[in-house]
């Protein structure tokens, strides 16, 4: 397993520059504890008004002075909290800032743009790809091959913490791509199969905000490694069922945490869902007729 010292020995050794990618929205301490002076960092939203700046990604340049503080506070925050990953590139800041800022918009194909939070470690694995990360929903890469080289091609090394703490090193190496028959990687345009893949990324993140915004003490048991590991368990078992939509994913979630995750396994239960899956009962209906059976018990079959 790599260590932060790993991965400055990496970057000390190609003679490349350390850089930290941090979202000051999952930790406002951040640029500032990482950073001694105004001019090791950037911004990459173009001129944004204060309060998105105070929210929006940064790049940092981690200089020598300034190594051992920033080491020690990465080392006890980021594998809590998805605020940082680590860079290694010949480029100066102001390169790779521009470099990285070409990526930050992708056209869908009904030609809406999106933001592509590359800056969140999960959502950045996905893009690239990193199939021996099983703590991902979506290992990818949702990139195509041309669209991944170009994004790496100036980094000769990027790390990041995984959902169970552990610092992970994307191999940049790659070989070559091969002609994009769709033309150049950037502007970014995503196919409906990569805008499936990279919805499909958040989906368990986006559950665990809905439970946790409008049960805030339903999962308070449970680590958030476990909480996350529930939630993705559940939701393909809810699918099973053809029980689809952010909603309708919440309340079976909820229903597995307050019931018990076999709850699908109860006779009376089981019979609806059994309904629910042939389209015969909606899941909202299957919610209205819940409480009823809930209060009769089960007969063996």
């Amino acid at each position: 397993m790599f260590s932060l010292l790993t991965a400055f020995d990496v970057a000390d050794a190609s003679s490349c520059n350390t850089f930290a990618l941090v979202d000051p929205a999952q930790d406002p301490r951040l640029p500032g504890v990482l950073v001694s002076e105004a001019s090791a960092l950037a911004c990459l939203f173009e001129d944004p008004e204060a309060d998105v700046r105070a929210v929006a990604p940064h790049l940092i340049e981690i200089n020598t002075a300034d190594r051992p503080a920033a080491m020690e506070w990465l080392d006890r925050h980021a594998p809590q909290v998805p605020c940082a990953t680590l860079l290694a590139s010949p480029l100066s800041l102001a390169e790779l800032a521009r470099h990285l800022a070409a990526f930050l918009e992708v056209t869908l194909p009904d030609r809406t743009q999106m933001v592509l939070a590359f800056w969140d470690p999960m959502i950045f694995a996905a893009l690239v790809g990193m199939p021996e990360d099983q703590t991902l929903h979506v290992t990818g890469p949702v990139f195509s091959e041309a669209q991944r080289h170009e994004f790496l091609a100036p980094i000769s090394g990027w790390w990041y913490w995984d959902r169970s703490g552990h610092l992970r090193h994307l191999d940049s190496s790659a070989s070559p791509a091969q002609p994009d028959p769709a033309g150049p990687a950037v502007p970014l345009l995503f196919n409906q199969h990569q805008v499936d893949l990279i919805v499909e990324a958040s989906v368990p993140d986006n559950i665990l905000h809905y439970i946790r915004l409008n049960q805030p003490g339903l999962l308070s048991r449970a680590t958030d490694e476990q909480q996350y590991s529930f939630i993705r368990a559940q939701i393909g078992k809810a699918r099973s069922y053809q029980i689809e939509g952010t909603g309708d994913l919440v309340n079976y979630c909820c229903l597995a945490v307050a019931l018990g995750e076999t709850f699908d396994t109860s006779p009376r239960i089981a019979s609806l869902l059994r309904s629910v899956k042939a389209r015969e009962l909606s899941f909202d209906n299957f919610m209205v007729e819940l409480p009823a059976v809930l209060s009769q018990p089960d007969v063996p079959a």
